[in-house]
């Protein structure tokens, strides 16, 4: 592939998309005074480009019956990083795994109907990963952006 290079257009149709992925090329193309076609084809270039990977669906979980949502800090042995990731992102109480540097190298985001069936899901799910939880704190409000 050539050498490639994000333009003006770009970072704005990658703006407009980060605010709103549901957006269509038409909508995008008269916010952005730009003609349909070359904003489908940036779109397209930007998923290709590995840019764009994937448009999603913000959720508010309270609404769907979770009243609990938490962040876990996680202390792993290496050797039992990618197996757990792998566990992590296989159940639908987990929305999201990040790895990070630092003395706490994973952060698991939870979702569950209350807190202590989120402690009790750690308790039988965690024990054969060779882990320490840090940190497990309440998410008390997500902010709309």
């Amino acid at each position: 592939m050539k050498d490639f290079k994000i333009d003006r257009l770009d970072y704005e149709i990658l703006a407009l998309l980060e605010k709103d992925c549901s957006r269509t090329y038409s909508d995008i193309a008269k916010e952005l005074n730009a003609n349909i076609w070359t904003v489908r084809d940036r779109i397209e270039l930007l998923k290709k480009r590995g840019i764009i990977e994937r448009c999603r669906a913000e959720l508010d979980y309270s609404k769907m019956g979770y009243g609990c949502e938490a962040l876990l800090f996680l202390v792993i042995n290496p050797s039992k990083m990618n197996e757990f990731i792998s566990f992590m992102k296989s159940n639908d109480k987990v929305k999201g795994v990040t790895v990070m540097t630092g003395d706490e190298r994973l952060m698991v985001y939870i979702v569950d109907k209350t807190c202590a069936d989120i402690k009790e899901f750690i308790q039988q799910k965690f024990s054969g990963f060779d882990l320490d939880v840090k940190k497990f704190n309440i998410v008390l409000e997500r902010p709309k952006k």
